[in-house]
């Protein structure tokens, strides 16, 4: 039996749970016995109306989790390798400076552009000395790679299987446009283009519709939406709730190195995905096959019309779209890459020089 630690932020943000706790039913299949160390107690606390109490919570909550992260470093000397998805606690590198004095088979991996902002030295410093380095696609491993050889690209993936597919319903009006995506997230990319959606909502008269948690507030643009509650259970069920999903991005550096997540969950549910033509979103989605780029608001205009004018397209492009998920970005596609990078970590075998010749 091989022990993996795995540290994480947290169980249900999107990080923890695609990068990490949905391969390890397949690590225990594979021999390993995985140890999940989430923060503790998981942040955000529970706001208080009185200042006071919540900078007593902070400060009780900040002591809990710093006294648990000494408990994972103290313990890892045990394992055969430990994983850390992005930090173990903030920009504080004390905590990843003793996990690797304790144990240096240590993967680093990071799935956004963390490394932008107070955070740069941090992901630097673990990209310099973890044994390796995962990073969810080619933008964020090249920035890996000004500090380290030992780097492998791992996209973000979906259980293809768990997502239940979309029912041709040829004759559903008004069509729903939607977006799925966390309060941060929402924030970054829908909200500047809110005023562009209401425009082409005014036109094609389609419903929008946003799921996430908590209900956001959206900023004023005039454009009538409907709230679907974020949940594990919901987000599976994409299909129920939208015909056509949309991951519109601002073309800046943080945005260039996202994953593309909201992409792959409305492929694997089978809806035909329009997009921003920003990072990996031009390599996910197959134009014209399994959705739409759209740069301009013409863009937009033309592959929101085109999917809601034409629902037998919009079928056959859900249906090539889940297919091509299942192929190129599914747990099953990738899970042997991760594992290959874990046992050869633990075992010495995972070198700068084998990188190379890779």
């Amino acid at each position: 039996m091989k022990w993996l630690m795995a540290c994480t932020h947290g169980t249900r943000e999107p990080a923890s749970r695609f990068r990490v706790t949905q391969f390890i039913p397949r690590l225990r299949d594979s021999g390993w016995r995985v140890s999940l160390r989430p923060n503790h107690p998981h942040r955000p606390w529970r706001e208080s109306s009185s200042p006071v109490r919540q900078l007593l919570r902070n400060r009780v909550g900040g002591t809990l989790q710093r006294l648990s992260r000494a408990r994972d470093v103290r313990d890892a000397a045990a394992y055969d390798a430990v994983l850390v998805n992005r930090d173990l606690l903030g920009i504080n590198l004390v905590f990843e400076q003793r996990l690797l004095a304790r144990n240096p088979r240590v993967i680093f991996d990071f799935d956004d552009a963390i490394f932008l902002g107070d955070k740069a030295a941090h992901v630097e410093w673990m990209c310099r000395h973890a044994a390796w380095v995962t990073a969810g696609n080619d933008y964020l491993a090249a920035f890996a790679r000004q500090f380290s050889e030992r780097v492998t690209v791992l996209p973000t993936v979906v259980e293809v299987g768990t997502y239940v597919p979309a029912v041709p319903a040829y004759h559903t009006q008004p069509v729903r446009v939607g977006w799925c995506g966390s309060d941060l997230s929402i924030r970054q990319t829908l909200f500047p283009y809110l005023e562009l959606f209401a425009r082409l909502q005014t036109q094609l008269g389609f419903t929008f519709v946003i799921m996430s948690k908590p209900k956001p507030k959206l900023p004023r643009c005039g454009m009538p939406w409907e709230f679907v509650p974020w949940s594990e259970h919901a987000e599976t069920h994409l299909a129920a709730h939208m015909d056509i999903g949309i991951m519109p991005l601002v073309d800046n550096e943080f945005q260039r190195g996202k994953c593309g997540l909201k992409i792959l969950q409305y492929l694997a549910a089978g809806i035909p995905a329009v997009a921003s033509p920003v990072g990996v979103n031009t390599r996910i989605i197959q134009h014209g096959e399994t959705g739409y780029l759209a740069s301009s608001e013409s863009d937009w205009f033309q592959a929101i019309h085109t999917l809601m004018r034409a629902p037998h397209r919009r079928t056959a492009m859900g249906q090539a779209g889940r297919t091509h998920c299942e192929r190129q970005y599914s747990v099953e596609r990738w899970f042997p890459v991760l594992l290959d990078v874990i046992e050869g970590v633990a075992t010495g075998r995972r070198t700068a020089a084998e990188k190379v010749r890779a």
